[in-house]
Parts: structure tokens; C-alpha cells; sequence
């Protein structure tokens, strides 16, 4: 554990790693570049009051983007609508699919997977018949 990691321990006052009360952690693949992206909503400072009429309490907008590791770069707009109690009840995704954490994993190996080696072409030798050359001198 570097430094950061022990002094965002200490002052997070909390277990590293895990989700906590204040974020929520969102998944989203890519459709471009069909690449797992994570990301978090910052639960006390990024939500807005929702429209009124809309039957959701909180709204907010987040913009990820990928990494750029296969030179590909494109970004995926998330939506989501909250409920009283800051629950997510409602999302859409554009530019990408949302994802449950056990599919994002998943998504995560295959994206961090080496590709797979294209097998060598199998030419095939000459076939000569020896018998017939042999028959011909």
C-alpha cells in the first residue's frame, strides 16, 4: 500500500475498496470501443433536484470516458434518477450499455485479456509424387 492509499485510509476513516454511504459506483461498457468503464456519483455533492412533476427526487449526469489503451477514445453519458433516500430508481445510458459489477468484471477481463495470436498460415508444401518424376527419367 503506497502512501496515498494509507492517508486516504485515514482520513476516509473507512474500509478502501468497498462502497461507501457518500458514492455510488456505476458501470458502463463502451459500445465504440467496447471497453468496461467504472465510475462514481459523489452522493452529497453531484445530485440535483429532479424536475418537479417527474416523480424522482434527484437527478444527475455523469460523462465517462475510456481509457485510451487500444487507441480508442470515446465517452458514455449517464443519466440517473434517484429517489428520496438518494437510491438509484431509474438510469439511461447513450454511447454504451450499463452494467451490473459481476458482468463489469467480467467485461474487465476480457478487455485486459491478451488478444488472442493469430495462428500461422499452414502452406501447404509441394507434393510432388517421387514415383511418377522417378518413372518420367
Amino acid at each position: 500500500m503506497n502512501l496515498f492509499q494509507r492517508l486516504a485510509r485515514l482520513l476516509g476513516g473507512g474500509a478502501g475498496g468497498g462502497q461507501d454511504r457518500r458514492t455510488l459506483t456505476i458501470y458502463v461498457l463502451s459500445h465504440r470501443c467496447n471497453e468496461p468503464i467504472a465510475g462514481n456519483v459523489d452522493l452529497l455533492n453531484e445530485l440535483s433536484q429532479a424536475e418537479e412533476g417527474s416523480g424522482y427526487a434527484y437527478y444527475t449526469r455523469k460523462v465517462l470516458h475510456t481509457s485510451g489503451e487500444r487507441r480508442c477514445f470515446d465517452q458514455v453519458e449517464v443519466e440517473i434518477w434517484f429517489d428520496k433516500n438518494k437510491q438509484p430508481i431509474h438510469h439511461e445510458v447513450k454511447g454504451g450499455r450499463w452494467l451490473e459489477e459481476p458482468a463489469y468484471q467480467a467485461e474487465l477481463a476480457r478487455f485486459q485479456a491478451p488478444p488472442d495470436e493469430p495462428e500461422a498460415p499452414q502452406h501447404p508444401e509441394n507434393d510432388t509424387d517421387e514415383s511418377a518424376t522417378k518413372e518420367e527419367s
